[in-house]
């Protein structure tokens, strides 16, 4: 996407007051396949209906003829996706010497953030913090074994503690409260939310050293923070750069170790592109799936 070579676009369709689809896609050029995601999400799902709040599907498209040929659950490989490229993004904007991260969100998201960045600094700690204590101890639970340095469960009412200590701090939850407050953080610290729900408050995003984004045009409308700092004035000119750019060489990423940097996504198609071709190959090849005729 950085280069140009990635094809795609994606919009929000509010469904009434009940929630909202998410249709996304993209193609990257010389690829077998092209692919349409679509995202749900609605609140109220779990208390009316016993379902989760949030769905999401993609249909997979040959390239030359354009035919579908594969419909995948998207929720392992979005994690999978997002917990990647949150990763890469960390390699330019965390420090090198990273030593500590907190996750808040113990979900799919929570526990491939996780994952992912232990693949690229040398963690001695990791907190798991979740409105619900229970989903934060069996995060804690399951993925600690993997690793090669303690995970802890952390009450959510002890977060300050956590983020005074915290080198990296990842936010992918669905609730809609401030959890980080900019006098927490310790000089160096990278901040990456990556939901459209408030998770931190204001005064992150004015007083950072840089606030990158993905895209603009996707995060500015879908980002609480954004949204309400729009009253004062806040805009596409307060913002340092877009990941992209950082990642082509285009725009330097950190450029000191105190620098508080705080990054902003929603997802962009170039992503999705480079791993669903994969995910399906890797997928057929060891005969996973149904054949529909």
């Amino acid at each position: 996407d950085a280069r140009g070579q990635v094809a795609g676009d994606k919009f929000y369709m509010n469904v009434g007051d009940a929630g909202f689809l998410k249709p996304f896609s993209g193609y990257m050029a010389g690829e077998e396949y092209a692919y349409v995601k679509i995202f749900s999400y609605f609140p109220d799902n779990p208390q009316k209906y016993g379902l989760s709040t949030t769905a999401s599907q993609v249909l997979l498209y040959d390239a030359r003829t354009g035919y579908p040929v594969c419909l995948m659950e998207a929720g392992w490989v979005t994690g999978l996706k997002t917990g990647a490229s949150t990763t890469i993004t960390a390699r330019w904007l965390a420090r090198k010497d990273a030593s500590t991260v907190a996750i808040f969100g113990a979900g799919m998201q929570g526990r491939m953030h996780l994952r992912a960045l232990a693949q690229r600094f040398d963690f001695d700690r990791a907190w798991v913090l979740d409105l619900y204590p229970e989903v934060a101890q069996r995060m804690a639970a399951e993925v600690g074994p993997e690793l090669n340095f303690p995970v802890e469960a952390v009450p959510l009412e002890d977060r300050e503690r956590i983020i005074r200590q915290a080198d990296v701090i990842i936010l992918v939850t669905t609730g809609d409260q401030p959890l980080v407050e900019y006098d927490w953080l310790k000089p160096g610290a990278f901040i990456a939310k990556m939901g459209s729900y408030q998770e931190v408050d204001l005064d992150v995003v004015r007083r950072a050293d840089k606030v990158v984004v993905d895209r603009w045009k996707y995060v500015a409308p879908r980002t609480p923070e954004l949204k309400m700092l729009a009253e004062e004035g806040f805009g596409e000119k307060d913002i340092y750069g877009a990941w992209p750019d950082i990642v082509a060489g285009r725009v330097p990423g950190r450029e000191s170790d105190e620098e508080i940097i705080l990054y902003i996504a929603l997802g962009i198609w170039g992503e999705y592109a480079a791993i669903l071709p994969e995910v399906y190959r890797r997928a057929k090849a060891q005969g996973l799936g149904k054949e529909l005729g």
